[in-house]
C-alpha cells in the first residue's frame, strides 16, 4: 500500500502546510519556537530553548509557550508528510497554550491532552457510511488502525479490544489479503484457502470445451505474484489477532513469508506476536519451532496459551535470567499445576535458587506474585482502601473498576514479613517496598479501625525486618537507567554496607559499564573510591569502557572520565595510559568529555583551559559543573559560593549555571543530569536547599526557589518519583506558599 501522498507539482507537503500556519502563532504571552533541528531532542531541551528565546528576545519568563522536539519530528516522512501524530509540547499555562494553538491549520486537527500531557496535530480525513476510509488515504487508514488498536480495558494480565463492526472486519481481511497476495478474496469478502488448485466450489460451472473462435489461442505467461509486504501486512494482523479473527489461511501465508523474509532474524518483523498468537491458538504444526526461534521475547505471548511444551520452553529461559521469562512461567505454572499464588511462587522462587539464577529473577517473580493477587482481588474480593472513607458498603470488584495504588503497595510490605514465602523472595519485597511505606500508612488512615490497624501492623513488621533483609543488597545495574536517577536521593550519605555493596559490584565481571558508571560515581563523590577500586577496573578499561556510554539523562559521568579522575588524584601509574588515550583523536565521542577528567588533581592549568572552553560558547556537557567543583577543591570552598560568583559573568548562559548551582548543593554527590531534572526528589531538595542557604546571597537564593517553583512536585506531583505521599505533596505546596512573596530569578 502506497503512502497515498501522491503530490502533483506545487502541492505542498504537510509539513510545509504546518509551519506556515506555525509562523502566524504567537502573541501576547504566547510564542512558539522554531521548527526543530536534532538538538532540541527532548521537552527539557525545548524548555532551555525557549528560555535562551526569551533572553534574546526580550520575552517574559512568565509567557507560555509551545514547540515540537526532533523526536516528534519523527511523525513526518522524508517527504514532509505526516506519517503519525505530531506531538506539540508547551510550557506555562495550559489554557493560553491552548487558545494560542487554536483549532490547527486549515485541513487538521488538535485533540488536547490536557494539563498534564500534549497536544497532538492529526489530517482530518474523509470516511464513507460505514466510518471506513479510503484505503489509499494513508491518514485516514492510519487512524481507523489507532482506533481499532486501542483497548477497550487493559489489566496487568489481560488486553481486551472492543469488536470491530462486520464492515470493519471485511474492511481488514481486504487489506490483508492484498499485501498478501496482491488480489482480493474469492467470496464475499472471505480469503480463499491456501492452494494451488482453484477451490471449485465457489467457481462458475464451466463447459468442457471451449468454444469454437475465429481468433487463434494465444498463450499468456502467468504474472509471477508479488512477495507479500510484511511491513505494511503488520499493521492489520494486529487488530484481527487481538479479536482472535486472523483465518489459518492468512496465518500460514503470513508464517510463510515471514520466515523467508526474517531467516534468522524472526524477531525484527513488527507483526510477530499476533502472527504467534494465531498459530498457537490454532494449533500449527510450527508454532514450537517458531516460539525456540524467537526465544525469551515470546514469553509473554507463550505465557497466553499455557501448555505443557510452553512451560518447559519459560522454564529454561526463566532459569538463564530472563525476567519476562519469569513472569510468563510462573503464569503458565499457575494455570497448569498451581493455581495458589502464594504455592506457585514459593516452588518456583526455590528452582530459581537452586539453579543459582540471577537476583532479578527473583524480583520479576514477586512482580509476577503481586500481579496475580491483584487480579485475584479485582475480580473476586472487596477492596476496602476503594470504599473507606466514602461511606458505601465495600462491594465485590468490578471488571474493569479501578484500583487503589495502595492494594498493592500494602501487599509487597506484607510479603516482605510472609513466612510463606522464601528468603529470596522476601529480600525482593523489602527493597520494592523501600519508598512505598510511607504511602501505605497514609492510605491506612482511611480505613475503617480494623483494617487500619492490620495495615499499619504490617508496616511495623516490615520496618523491624527491612534492615536485615536489605543489608548487602542494591538496586538492579542492568534495568532502566531512569529507576537508578529515581532512588539516588537514598545515596546521599553511604552506610558501610551501601560501600560494600558498590564496590563488590565494581569488581563483579558482570557490571556492564552502566552499572560501573553508577558505584564508580557515588563512591567517588563520597571520597570512598580507592586502588583497589581501580584496580578491579583496569582489565576492563580498554576492552569495554572506552565504548560510546551516553549520560545526558542520568546523574554520573561515563565512568572512563571517573576511572582518570581516581587514577589522577590516586597519582596511580595507569594514569598516564589514560590521558595518552584521552588525548588521541578518535574515537570522537570523547571530546566533548575530555575536560571533564580536569576534577582529577585539579591545578590552576586546568582551570585556566575549563574556562576557556566554558566563554568559548560551546556545548556544556558537565563542563560548568567540572569547573564550579574544580574550583572549589583548589580554594577550598563551599561549590555553591564558587557557583554564586559566576551569577551575571558574561560569557556564561544562565541556564547552565542554574543547573549547576542546584546541582553542586550537596559536593559529596552532585548531581550530573544535563538540565534540572522536575521528576526527582534529589533535585527538589537541592533547589529548596539553595533557596533557604542563608550563606547564599540574594540572587543565588533566587535561582533555587525559581527551580523549587518550575519543579513537578508543586506543577505535576503525580509525574515525580518514587511516587509522593499527598503530605508530602502538601508539605511541598505549604513551603512554597511561605516563601510566596519572595522573587525568583527570571
Amino acid at each position: 500500500m502506497g503512502t497515498g501522498t501522491s503530490r502533483t507539482a506545487g502541492q505542498r507537503s504537510d509539513l510545509s502546510r504546518i509551519k506556515a500556519w506555525w509562523r502566524t502563532l504567537g502573541g501576547d504571552r504566547f510564542a512558539v519556537l522554531p521548527p526543530p533541528t536534532r538538538s532540541r531532542y527532548t521537552q527539557s531541551d525545548g524548555h532551555e530553548d525557549a528560555a535562551e528565546m526569551f533572553a534574546v528576545r526580550g520575552i517574559s519568563t512568565d509567557a507560555s509557550f509551545a514547540y515540537w522536539h526532533w523526536q516528534s519530528h519523527d511523525a513526518f516522512d522524508r517527504d514532509g508528510d505526516l506519517t503519525g501524530e505530531l506531538y506539540l509540547h508547551w510550557g506555562g499555562d495550559h489554557a493560553t497554550v491552548t487558545a494560542g494553538l487554536g483549532d490547527g491549520p486549515d485541513g487538521y486537527r488538535i485533540v488536547n491532552g490536557g494539563p498534564q500531557g500534549a497536544f497532538r496535530l492529526d489530517r482530518v480525513t474523509a470516511v464513507d457510511g460505514d466510518g471506513l476510509p479510503d484505503p489509499e488515504d494513508a491518514a485516514g487508514v492510519r487512524q481507523l488502525l489507532a482506533r481499532l488498536d486501542t483497548p477497550s480495558l487493559r489489566t496487568a494480565e489481560a488486553v481486551e479490544y472492543a469488536a470491530p463492526t462486520p464492515a470493519e472486519e471485511r474492511w481488514l481481511h481486504d487489506r490483508l489479503w492484498d499485501l498478501l497476495t496482491g488480489e482480493r478474496p474469492a467470496v464475499n469478502g472471505t480469503p480463499a484457502p491456501a492452494t494451488d488448485t482453484p477451490n471449485t466450489t465457489d467457481l462458475p460451472a464451466t463447459p468442457a470445451t471451449a468454444p469454437a473462435t475465429d481468433t487463434p489461442a494465444t498463450t499468456t505467461p502467468p504474472e509471477v505474484p508479488a512477495a507479500p509486504d510484511l511491513a505494511a501486512a503488520a499493521r492489520f494482523v494486529s487488530p484481527l489477532e487481538h479479536r482472535q479473527a486472523l483465518t489459518p489461511d492468512e496465518t500460514g501465508r503470513l508464517l510463510a513469508a515471514w520466515r523467508e523474509a526474517y531467516a534468522g532474524r524472526l524477531a525484527a518483523w513488527s507483526g510477530w506476536a499476533p502472527v504467534l498468537h494465531a498459530l498457537l491458538r490454532q494449533e500449527h504444526p510450527g508454532s514450537w519451532d517458531v516460539a525456540a526461534a524467537l526465544g525469551p521475547e515470546a514469553s509473554y505471548v507463550l505465557a497466553a496459551h499455557p501448555s505443557p511444551r510452553s512451560l518447559e520452553l519459560l522454564r529454561a529461559w526463566a532459569l538463564s535470567g530472563n525476567g519476562s521469562a519469569v513472569r510468563g512461567w510462573y503464569r503458565t505454572h499457575r494455570a497448569l499445576r498451581e493455581p495458589d499464588p502464594h504455592l506457585a511462587a514459593r516452588t518456583l522462587s526455590g528452582e530459581l535458587t537452586t539453579h543459582t539464577a540471577p537476583e532479578t529473577t527473583q524480583t520479576a517473580l514477586l512482580d509476577a506474585l503481586r500481579t496475580a493477587e491483584a487480579e485475584v482481588r479485582r475480580t473476586t474480593e472487596a477492596d476496602p482502601l476503594r470504599t473507606a472513607g466514602t461511606g458505601a458498603r465495600p462491594t465485590v470488584t468490578g471488571r474493569g473498576a479501578p484500583a487503589d495504588a495502595a492494594l498493592p503497595l500494602l501487599a509487597t510490605v506484607r510479603y516482605a514479613t510472609d513466612d510463606r514465602l522464601p528468603r529470596p523472595l522476601r529480600v525482593a519485597a523489602a527493597a520494592a517496598a523501600r519508598d512505598t511505606v510511607a504511602r501505605v500508612r497514609e492510605a491506612a488512615g482511611r480505613l475503617p479501625a480494623a483494617e487500619a490497624a492490620d495495615a499499619l501492623a504490617a508496616v511495623e513488621r516490615y520496618e523491624a525486618a527491612r534492615d536485615d533483609l536489605l543489608a548487602g543488597t542494591g538496586p538492579d545495574l542492568a534495568g532502566y537507567e531512569g529507576g537508578l536517577c529515581d532512588l539516588y536521593h537514598h545515596y546521599r550519605t553511604l552506610s558501610p554496607a551501601d560501600v560494600r555493596w558498590l564496590r563488590d559490584r565494581l569488581a563483579d565481571p558482570s557490571t556492564g559499564v552502566p552499572g560501573i558508571a553508577f558505584c564508580l560515581e557515588l563512591l567517588y563523590a563520597h571520597g570512598e573510591a580507592g586502588s583497589d577500586d581501580l584496580e578491579a577496573l583496569l582489565p576492563r578499561w580498554k576492552k569495554e569502557l572506552t565504548k560510546q556510554y551516553r549520560t545526558t539523562y542520568t546523574e554520573w559521568r561515563h565512568p572512563l572520565t571517573t576511572l582518570t579522575c581516581l587514577a589522577l588524584d590516586l597519582e596511580h601509574p595507569a594514569a598516564a595510559d589514560l590521558l595518552a588515550w584521552w588525548a588521541k583523536p578518535k574515537p570522537l565521542w570523547k571530546n566533548p568529555v575530555r575536560l571533564l577528567t580536569h576534577l582529577g588533581a585539579p591545578d590552576e592549568a586546568k582551570a585556566a583551559e575549563l574556562w576557556e572552553f566554558i566563554v568559548s560558547g560551546e556545548h556544556d556537557t558537565g563542563h560548568l559543573m567540572t569547573w564550579v567543583l574544580l574550583r572549589a577543591r583548589l580554594d577550598a570552598t563551599h561549590p555553591l559560593h564558587v557557583a554564586e560568583r559566576l551569577i551575571g559573568e558574561p560569557g556564561v548562559r544562565e541556564y547552565v549555571l542554574h543547573r549547576v548551582l542546584i546541582g553542586v548543593a550537596d559536593p559529596a554527590q552532585p548531581l550530573w543530569h544535563y538540565a534540572i531534572d522536575p521528576r526527582s526528589h534529589s533535585w527538589w531538595r537541592r533547589a529548596q536547599e539553595v533557596a533557604d542557604d542563608p550563606r547564599l546571597t540574594d540572587a543565588a537564593r533566587a535561582i533555587g526557589l525559581k527551580a523549587a517553583r518550575d519543579h513537578h512536585v508543586l506543577r505535576y506531583p503525580a509525574q515525580v518519583r518514587p511516587a509522593l505521599t499527598e503530605g508530602e505533596i502538601a508539605e511541598a505546596r505549604a513551603w512554597a506558599e511561605a516563601r510566596a512573596d519572595r522573587p525568583a530569578a527570571d
